[in-house]
């Protein structure tokens, strides 16, 4: 396999060798399951585990599984165990290489965060769920940006901003922010408040998480990287 993600993706060992085994009518040639995954330790170790457990066996030089309803009881079991866990790990990675993908520190609109993890098949509420589970940690922050429009142009919003641009937003750390919305309104500035992600990740978690977009969800790099200047232009011209 050609990188960590794929690796880290393509175990644990146990529901490949399954897979595989399902995948070819229940029987391989052992050295074909072997040379099929990435780690052979790993592979020679989860055929070991099955053996064990009674799930398959070995018989002239194939891989069987074991025509048991006990057998495929289990089996289900490991997959369905299995599935969970890749789907977190999946969700986690997602979450972490939208705040990651730019090589520069981006702040990420919450709503248009919230629709790209529903549009790769999460809730909001996994959004949530990891965002409160990594804020704990310290790794995410949410951050309120206030900044002003265009006269006479509707409010609108900028779903990934690059972090340099950040001292340029109106301050609204006062104890009555209203008041300073109020006071800014008379003197003709109309602004729009909005919440947003910034990532705050270990190098190592973020390189992870980048590697992760990079090979498996392509199109939402290039949408970060085709937006991330809207608010430049907006405010340029």
């Amino acid at each position: 396999m050609g990188s960590n993600v794929e690796l880290m993706l393509d175990a644990p060992a146990i529901p490949r060798v399954l897979r595989l085994l399902m995948e070819r009518s229940g029987r391989e040639q052992h050295c074909l399951v072997v040379e099929a995954l990435p780690d052979r330790v790993c592979a020679d170790a989860a055929i070991e585990a099955l053996v064990a457990g009674g799930i398959v066996c070995r018989q002239d030089g194939l891989l069987k599984i074991v025509p048991s309803e006990e057998a495929a009881r289990r089996i289900d079991a490991i997959m369905l165990f299995y599935d969970r866990v890749d789907a977190m790990e999946r969700k986690k990675l997602l979450f972490r290489g939208i705040l990651n993908i730019a090589q520069y520190a981006c702040l990420v609109h919450v709503e248009t965060f919230a629709k790209l993890m529903e549009a790769e098949g999460f809730a909001r509420a996994d959004m949530e769920a990891v965002a409160t589970a990594d804020g704990k940690e310290g790794l995410v922050e949410r951050i309120k940006l206030t900044y002003r429009m265009k006269a006479g142009e509707p409010a609108r919003t900028f779903p990934f901003v690059p972090l340099y641009y950040y001292p340029h937003f109106i301050s609204m750390g006062s104890s009555d922010p209203d008041h300073v919305k109020e006071r800014l309104g008379r003197a003709g500035i109309t602004i729009t408040e909005e919440e947003y992600l910034l990532g705050h990740y270990p190098k190592a978690v973020a390189e992870q998480a980048r590697e992760y977009i990079n090979v498996e969800k392509e199109h939402i790099k290039d949408r970060i990287k085709n937006e991330a200047f809207d608010m430049w232009w907006y405010y340029r011209f």
